[in-house]
């Protein structure tokens, strides 16, 4: 079988969970014997894309064994990141489909792709839906009205009125409705959580939603079998890419307030450069918190070696946060915000704590606990070894190969036929 991936950004210039995601099913699809190529949109200098056709640049490479294409607008549209109908790109979307050929298409991430999705559905090639964040009914992605707010959804569009008025109402009524049309042309619809997926089922209650979580990579896993007694130096630490809405600057704040000098605080991953001068004025050259910069996948189990509890402060909702699963897997607690998916694994005082999002005293509060009762950690751990299985890449891929067949020979495909 052919199956064709499509997701907004792509490695190597991204590498944050959805490309991650898509990479490991692509990779493994490909290692079960299938064809598979990424159709991504990408920020590239204009001189990198080697072709041009109608106001749109391409190029197609190889990235760690994955066939790629990559696409960009010569002149980009005003509403590159929150369109859903853009006829510009349909006709080389139209083409390269049809040059294609695939037995089906598989969407990571529709934003800037979407046009892709229109024309496979035209060609009747079967379609598969992975949902990883609210971006097909939200224009904002994540549900935040403001970068301190969020919203349960947008109510027919009622919400949006009403916490983003900075957005055309007619604009918004048109896009839900495309929104609408991309979810209901999908043959299966999936999604990581169950959290996620009861959003979109609020909004559009006869959607068929299956549940299949996101595997890891146990090859890029070793279990942290550090054992704690209340004279262990504790390292705190964050990993991923480092954005406003993954609440970085909270644990900054939080952190500070605590005087102890045998703590630390890591914090992994790239970002953008004006974000993180910001996050380094807040951390105010303590010389406790330590900016560790990018990192590549085969770190992981370095750096899961190293830290001893992990820290997720995302203000927004997280639906299936990869990192937060690899930590698991790795055998290291979390404290995380007590939102959205985060909240469906992190249990507190079972495998770690939670704490109420974008509050720094209560966060602070948490990270205290710790430091002052640190063999809690070994509680947690052993919590951890005994009652949680955090699924790999195989058993993900396993699930989507028995779809991607169903799909080629349009099979019936319900949760009883899945096994689900």
């Amino acid at each position: 079988m052919k199956i064709l991936y499509l997701v907004h950004q792509f490695y190597p210039e991204f590498q944050s969970g959805t490309e991650k995601i898509v990479y490991n099913s692509a990779f493994m699809t490909q290692k079960n014997g299938n064809e598979v190529k990424v159709i991504t949109y990408g920020f590239y200098p204009k001189d990198f894309f080697t072709h041009s056709e109608n106001g749109i640049l391409w190029k197609e490479f190889i990235y760690q064994g994955i066939p790629v294409l990559v696409f960009q607008y010569e002149e980009q549209p005003f509403d590159l990141h929150i369109s859903l109908a853009d006829p510009q790109s349909y006709e080389f979307a139209k083409r390269i489909i049809l040059r294609e050929s695939p037995d089906v298409v598989h969407v990571g991430h529709p934003m800037r792709v979407h046009q892709f999705i229109r024309a496979a559905k035209e060609q009747h090639i079967p379609i598969l839906i992975t949902l990883t964040d609210f971006f097909l009914i939200c224009p904002k992605v994540i549900l935040a009205p403001t970068k301190d707010s969020l919203c349960s959804g947008p109510e027919k569009g009622l919400a949006c009125k009403r916490f983003c008025g900075e957005i055309d109402a007619k604009y918004i009524r048109e896009r839900l409705i495309e929104g609408r049309n991309i979810l209901e042309s999908a043959d299966v619809l999936v999604s990581p959580s169950k959290f996620l997926a009861e959003t979109f089922l609020k909004e559009i209650d006869d959607l068929q939603i299956q549940i299949n979580n996101h595997g890891i990579r146990y090859g890029n896993i070793a279990s942290n079998q550090k054992i704690y007694s209340q004279t262990t130096s504790i390292l705190f630490g964050f990993t991923g890419y480092i954005q406003y809405h993954k609440g970085v600057h909270i644990l900054i704040k939080a952190f500070r307030g605590i005087k102890n000098s045998d703590t630390r605080l890591y914090i992994y991953g790239p970002g953008e450069e004006t974000f993180l001068r910001q996050l380094k004025e807040i951390a105010n050259n303590d010389d406790r918190i330590i900016f560790k910069g990018p990192f590549l996948p085969e770190q992981l189990a370095e750096i899961f070696q190293e830290i001893d509890v992990l820290v997720t402060p995302s203000i927004w909702y997280e639906n299936y946060p990869m990192v937060l699963h690899e930590a698991l897997a790795s055998n290291v607690p979390v404290i995380a915000s007590d939102l959205g998916g985060m909240s469906e694994k992190i249990k507190n005082g079972f495998n770690g704590l939670t704490f109420i999002p974008g509050d720094v005293e209560d966060l602070q509060n948490k990270l205290s606990l710790v430091i002052n009762h640190r063999e809690l950690i070994n509680q947690y751990k052993e919590n951890i070894k005994n009652n949680m299985v955090i699924p790999n890449v195989e058993q993900e891929a396993y699930w989507y190969q028995r779809v991607y067949r169903a799909l080629g020979d349009r099979e019936d495909l319900t949760d009883e036929k899945m096994g689900r």
